[in-house]
């Protein structure tokens, strides 16, 4: 298997250990710099909250967190470097950019008018990948990547394929964003027609139609993998629970597709942008946060029939598939 990049340097693989595979220390929506007269950046305090954040499911036995914010939603590589030398935890750091309507998109856009931007994005996700990001020394080792509700917008589609073809050369995992439980098999039909390879492949936020069978099924059928990685929302983006999202990975794992199940809660330790409650403040979002898989979804799953053996399974051996044979 190849190295790792995390944010402190390469490590192997078998050193990763239990895994979250899409969570944010830090996030903000393309907008919030614009905004920095009403708020005040205190790297300090993100430090803080990552730390704490870290320090919770430390205590629960993870060891490594992919931290999937996009290059256009306030990725930071030298502060997710600082909180992980802080912590002593294992953070990997993406590159790629967000879904059209809540992304960063302009920039491309406009350049698309004159230049090849599948080209110019994968030329940035290979540097991002193999040589750091700007000037930090930081290495990605994801990419990140999103899709938008019901349609899948020709600026994606040059996402998708830029980062189908950095993976091509480069072999690194790539992680997505689909909204409101839709355009799963669409992603999963672009990434591998665009070259992508389904073992190093995630499809992200599949528990969001948790109740729909054939769905995942559908997604699972390119050989890619699935997120169960919105945990803690009861309720809260949909009308899937915590609850349904075990029961149905509980039916997935006896059709034998445990091994293509990655679980994640998509938590943010800090909002980039004014005080806000946020998604906090809303009914259903009271357990969405970073320890919720281990204080509630582990117990879960062992009470519904799945082993120890099943549990590291899902939390370490799909991680570690991710850079070698799965």
């Amino acid at each position: 298997m190849s190295p790792v990049n995390t944010v402190s340097g390469p490590v192997e693989v078998a050193t990763l250990g239990r895994t979250l595979m899409h969570e944010h220390l830090v996030f903000g929506y393309p907008g919030h710099e614009g905004d920095r007269t009403m708020w005040t950046y205190d790297e300090d305090a993100i430090v803080a909250a990552g730390n704490a954040a870290l320090a919770s499911i430390q205590a629960q036995g993870f060891s490594t967190i992919f931290e999937a914010t996009p290059n256009d939603c306030g990725r930071n590589p030298l502060l997710l470097k600082r909180i992980a030398e802080e912590t002593g935890f294992t953070v990997i750091c993406a590159t790629g950019y967000y879904r059209e309507h809540h992304g960063g998109s302009a920039y491309f856009d406009m350049r698309s008018l004159f230049t090849d931007t599948v080209s110019e994005l994968a030329d940035l996700f290979i540097t991002e990948l193999t040589e750091g990001i700007g000037d930090t020394g930081v290495k990605a080792g994801i990419m990140k990547l999103g899709t938008g509700h019901g349609a899948i917008s020709d600026y994606e589609h040059v996402v998708i394929k830029a980062a189908a073809r950095a993976q091509q050369a480069t072999g690194a995992p790539i992680i997505t964003h689909t909204e409101g439980g839709t355009m799963g098999p669409e992603q999963a039909r672009a990434l591998i027609e665009a070259g992508a390879d389904p073992s190093k492949t995630i499809v992200g936020h599949m528990c969001g139609n948790a109740h729909d069978l054939d769905y995942q099924l559908a997604v699972l059928s390119y050989g890619v993998g699935i997120g169960y990685d919105r945990t803690g929302g009861n309720r809260l983006f949909n009308d899937i629970t915590d609850d349904d999202r075990m029961d149905t990975v509980v039916s997935l794992a006896d059709r034998g597709y445990l091994d293509r199940i990655f679980w994640s809660q998509d938590s943010i330790a800090t909002w980039l942008g004014r005080s806000w409650d946020g998604f906090r403040s809303l009914p259903g979002a009271e357990y969405w946060k970073i320890t919720r898989i281990g204080d509630y979804i582990v117990p879960g799953l062992l009470e519904r029939g799945l082993t120890d053996a099943d549990i590291d399974q899902l939390l370490v051996g799909n991680i570690a598939s991710l850079w070698g044979d799965r």
